[in-house]
């Protein structure tokens, strides 16, 4: 019903999923209508940081104690991934690092593990790795309708904290045997007029006239470079793709699905006054025995760049196929702790609701998961730039559409 013109989207109920530490969660639905949650306790791969893989047999309401716990076999290790199910195939791309939060530089491995029985029982985790290099798995693997390809984007890098345009891609990863084995299909690039922008988080859906739209995130790694995020199109199932170029609005963790055959996109997103960049740690902030060399930095600015207005996770439309977005709904926190409208830019940045997930429930009822913020939980880590990394918790919202 979305795309009916006289319809409306609303948060027709929200509620605390894991009222405990939670971050970056994923969400897909099983072949037999399960739907499977992938969540960590920490974020960026940080030392102890562990995923947990929970069940919902009800659409979401209430959600089974966790039936797999995943902890890197790495010194120093954690993990961080995503979850996607096609059909019985469900599957489960993460990236294993020795604290690269604190130590960038640190080994780092992008693994995999497969199921054929709705996410009942995994197989022993494997290294996908070929001629593409590093990469970081991010958006879900999708299947192709006609040719039963399944495609997975990763975001690459010549290093992990090279931030320059030229420096990242997406590498297109394929299987053509139900995830066993992956090649790399394709690679899509920023177009060559962008200069300052860093192209990484990416997530891709195959469109009802069979082309495959990607957007990516887009990172300013100076202070002069507005972070648009990025739109690529291919034509011919993700071979050769146009160059990835900047689009209305900018967001972090995108999600897209196709919802009654028009494209949605979910994303955590800033007002369009908001700029932020990576700048150096001052001396001050520097953690004793950590390599990580810089933090986030941001102001307001007079000039509206995007249509947003709010903080945090926001749901979009398209119609033309994901070349302008307009917002529609921004998730809401069901504890209802917010910052102060009145924060510094930096301060409601940190502590906006960020990383979704979202499913289906039915033709007319969205599920989305997110990491939401909680300023009154425990600092365990007070002065340190990411501190409040430890204080966020899992939170859902459910997304009607409705008639005006």
């Amino acid at each position: 019903m979305v795309n009916d013109p006289s319809s409306t989207l609303s948060v027709e109920s929200f509620r605390i999923v894991r009222p405990g530490l939670g971050n970056n969660p994923s969400l897909a639905r099983t072949g037999n209508g399960d739907l499977l949650l992938l969540y960590a306790n920490y974020a960026d791969c940080m030392e102890g940081c562990r995923q947990f893989l929970l069940r919902s047999t009800d659409n979401g309401v209430t959600w089974s104690e966790p039936e797999m716990e995943m902890v890197s076999s790495l010194p120093k290790g954690g993990v961080e991934g995503t979850v996607s199910c096609l059909g019985d195939l469900s599957l489960i791309f993460y990236l294993e690092g020795s604290d690269i939060k604190r130590h960038p530089t640190n080994e780092k491995y992008m693994r995999m593990m497969r199921s054929t029985d709705h996410g009942r029982t995994w197989s022993e985790p494997e290294t996908v790795e070929g001629e593409w290099g590093e990469g970081m798995p991010f958006g879900h693997a999708i299947r192709l309708r006609k040719s039963g390809r399944i495609l997975l984007p990763a975001w690459g890098f010549d290093g992990w904290l090279e931030r320059s345009s030229s420096g990242s891609r997406i590498y297109m990863l394929a299987s053509d045997d139900d995830g066993v084995s992956w090649r790399l299909h394709g690679t899509m690039r920023a177009d060559a007029s962008v200069k300052e922008l860093q192209i990484t988080e990416t997530s891709i859906l195959e469109l009802p006239d069979g082309r495959i739209l990607a957007m990516g995130r887009g990172d300013a790694h100076k202070s002069g470079a507005f972070p648009y995020s990025f739109r690529s199109i291919s034509d011919d199932g993700g071979a050769t793709w146009e160059p990835a170029r900047p689009v209305n609005i900018n967001f972090c963790e995108p999600r897209l699905l196709l919802f009654n055959d028009k494209p949605l996109l979910v994303a955590r997103s800033w007002p369009g006054n908001f700029h932020s960049w990576y700048r150096p740690l001052e001396p001050q902030e520097r953690e004793p025995g950590s390599n990580q060399t810089e933090t986030v930095s941001a102001e307001f600015r007079d000039e509206f760049l995007s249509p947003v207005r709010d903080f945090g996770v926001v749901l979009f439309s398209t119609e033309d196929d994901g070349v302008t977005w307009t917002p529609e709904l921004t998730m809401q926190n069901p504890k209802d702790e917010a910052v102060p409208e009145d924060a510094d830019a930096l301060t409601q940045h940190r502590y906006q609701a960020a990383y979704p997930g979202v499913a289906a429930l039915d033709e007319d009822r969205l599920l989305v998961v997110f990491r939401q913020p909680d300023p009154t939980m425990p600092d365990l880590f007070p002065g340190l730039t990411y501190s409040h990394v430890f204080q966020r918790f899992l939170a859902a919202n459910v997304i009607r559409a409705g008639k005006d």
